[in-house]
Formats: structure tokens, C-alpha cells, sequence
């Protein structure tokens, strides 16, 4: 029950808007700022090692967007990555009404897409006409084909210090009244650094 509970403060605690997320890079802040207030965005490629926050931010631009909960598409390559996924699921998705301007296409771990599929994604990012936009995220942008990176534009995200981590893990559990050990937890810290989601789960 114990890690249950740790589990839902990943989500508890995850920032939810462009004003908490921590950025490490003044520019991804300023260039994220700007989609917003122009209400659009183009084919988005975020890169970066696992917990560096690529879901993180892709999932405050939808809301802060305020995408119509039917005009998001969401798929993990790491399940579904065949050419069939990309033709069928990705194809009748964009090839209906969109409620607002656009629609989006989260595909997390586009690492793992075969590289049929990869065409077929290529194919659907060239189409001037198409009302999707697709936010692309990976740990190893070099398995992606360059037609793909090519359009689209890319952000690099780094892992947060590992003390800037410890400081935040103790936030929470200060915030959530537990005891803890300051060594024991820099230990957690330094087990799952830098993905901040190992981090959660662990017991403290």
C-alpha cells in the first residue's frame, strides 16, 4: 500500500503548468511561453534522458493549449510501433473533425518506431494540409530517421541536478509530514538519478 501511495505523488506532485515546470534552458522556456500565447505550435521532437521531463512538458502545452480532450492522440511506440499502427490508428485519427484548430499526436518513444513506420509518420508530418500536430519524444534521437527530425522542431532536455532532485524529494515529504533520513534519501536519490520517477517510488 505503502508504494501505491508513493506512486500517486509522481502524479500529485508532477507540475502542471509552464509557471512550475523548472526549466534548465532559458530558451525551451521562452520558445514554449511563445506556442502558447500564439495558440499553435509545429511537429515538436523532445529528446532527453528518461525523467528529464519531456512528458512532463508535452503534457502542460496540451492544457495550456486547452486541446479538446477528442483531438489528442495518445500512443507509446514502446507497445505500438508497427507500420499498421501508423496507417491505421494515426490515419483515421487526423482524418477526422478536428473540435478546435489542430490536433495533436503524442507519440512517446518515437525511439522505438520501426522505420516502416517511420516513413508512414514522415508522410504524415509532410502534409501541409493535415490538421495534426505530433509531439514526438525519445531517449535516442539518432535512431530517428532525419526526414522526421528534420521537421520538426527539437528540444534537448537534461537530467536536473541530483541536488536540486534531493531538495525537491524532500519538499514532498516535508509537504506530506513524514520522517526521513537525509542520508537515506540522497542513497534513493543517487539509485534512481536521474529519472525523478524512480525517485518516487521508492520507500523512504
Amino acid at each position: 500500500m505503502k508504494a501505491d501511495k508513493h506512486v500517486l505523488w509522481v502524479e500529485k506532485y508532477r507540475p502542471s503548468s509552464l509557471d512550475e515546470y523548472i526549466f534548465h534552458d532559458e530558451s525551451h522556456k521562452k520558445a514554449f511561453q511563445q506556442m502558447v500565447e500564439n495558440k499553435t505550435i509545429p511537429h515538436l521532437l523532445l529528446s532527453g534522458v528518461q525523467g528529464s521531463g519531456k512528458t512532463t512538458i508535452a503534457q502542460i502545452l496540451i492544457k495550456e493549449l486547452n486541446i479538446d480532450p477528442t483531438d489528442i492522440l495518445l500512443i507509446n511506440a514502446s507497445d505500438e510501433n508497427s507500420v499498421d499502427v501508423m496507417r491505421d490508428k494515426i490515419k483515421n485519427f487526423i482524418s477526422t473533425f478536428a473540435m478546435g484548430e489542430f490536433k495533436i499526436v503524442l507519440l512517446e518513444e518515437a525511439d522505438y518506431l520501426s522505420k516502416p513506420g517511420q516513413a508512414v509518420l514522415r508522410k504524415y508530418m509532410e502534409d501541409p494540409a493535415s490538421p495534426a500536430r505530433f509531439i514526438l519524444t525519445c531517449n535516442y534521437v539518432s535512431k530517428l530517421m532525419p526526414a522526421i527530425k528534420s521537421r520538426s522542431q527539437h528540444f534537448t532536455f537534461k537530467a536536473a541536478d541530483r541536488n536540486e532532485i534531493a531538495e525537491f524529494a524532500a519538499k514532498i515529504l516535508i509537504s506530506e509530514d513524514i520522517e526521513f533520513d537525509i542520508d537515506k534519501l540522497d542513497r534513493y536519490v543517487s539509485v534512481g538519478y536521474p529519472d525523478i520517477r524512480k525517485i518516487g517510488r521508492a520507500h523512504v
